[in-house]
């Protein structure tokens, strides 16, 4: 089994990166997780309607 995680944003809080550690060595032995970080990107002021 595959497991994809998206974090939108850098992971700054330690206890976060922590736990996510924690996470991932739980789960390691049942699937395989991928974490990906994606650029968190401000919305404009007046985006379009499109």
């Amino acid at each position: 089994m595959n497991i994809r995680i998206i974090a939108v944003g850098k992971i700054k809080e330690k206890y976060l990166t922590e736990g996510i550690k924690e996470y991932l060595k739980r789960l390691s032995p049942h699937a395989k997780v991928d974490i990906k970080e994606v650029i968190d990107e401000k919305i404009p002021d007046h985006p379009s309607e499109t």
